[in-house]
């Protein structure tokens, strides 16, 4: 299995979706999402968890810049906005053409909260 990476928190909105990117660099320089490999491609999965339990997954879009994209619904944001942030976490899986590239990164959830 490979080893988790911990990245910075994934900040969501209860009132707008939130569109979120995240850049992969190796050695300083992008990865290509858009390079196969005998056919096999990138492909990468956002979820977002309570208690461990997956309460969101979308695809990534990926480009040859090394961007990692999502748009995660508002809704998402107000089912997340109760839970304590040591509770709400997201984890990111890059599944590589070569299965030694593969990389999880995981980083917690953190709700804005709307000032009336």
């Amino acid at each position: 299995m490979q080893d988790v990476v911990s990245v910075p928190p994934l900040t969501l909105w209860p009132t707008q979706e939130t569109r979120q990117s995240w850049r992969y660099l190796e050695a300083e320089t992008p990865v290509d999402f858009t390079q196969t490999v005998d056919g096999a491609a990138y492909s990468a999965e956002l979820l977002i968890l309570r208690k461990k339990v997956v309460e969101y997954r979308v695809p990534l879009a990926l480009d040859g810049d090394g961007y990692l994209t999502a748009t995660i619904p508002a809704q998402v944001g107000q089912d997340m906005r109760s839970c304590r942030r040591i509770d709400a976490a997201y984890q990111i899986t890059i599944t590589a053409p070569l299965p030694d590239l593969n990389v999880v990164w995981q980083g917690p959830v953190i709700v804005q909260e709307i000032a009336a």
